[in-house]
Parts: C-alpha cells; sequence; structure tokens
C-alpha cells in the first residue's frame, strides 16, 4: 500500500481508508502520544507515501 500525500487529511491524526477498512492510518504525532502513555496492544507500521 502507498499513500498518496496529497489526498491525506491534514486535519485529522487518525482515520480509515475506504479500501482498507481494516486499516487505521494515523500521523506520527498520534505514534507520538501512543507511546508517551505507554499503550499495551498497539502496533505501528510506517506506509510509503508519494
Amino acid at each position: 500500500m502507498v499513500l498518496d500525500a496529497s489526498t491525506l487529511p491534514s486535519h485529522l491524526d487518525l482515520f480509515r481508508l475506504e479500501d482498507f477498512s481494516t486499516t487505521i492510518v494515523c500521523t506520527e504525532r498520534f505514534v507520538q502520544a501512543c507511546r508517551r502513555l505507554n499503550l499495551d496492544g498497539v502496533s505501528f507500521h510506517p506506509l510509503p507515501m508519494k
């Protein structure tokens, strides 16, 4: 999966893609907040953008 940067919402930190309803996409800011809170059971994987 490669994300088109021009189509990503700039006002959201967390969202789902229409064609991939089981995938939740988040911003780096959201990832950092989860890490600061030491949340268990959440894994993050970077997605490439074009």
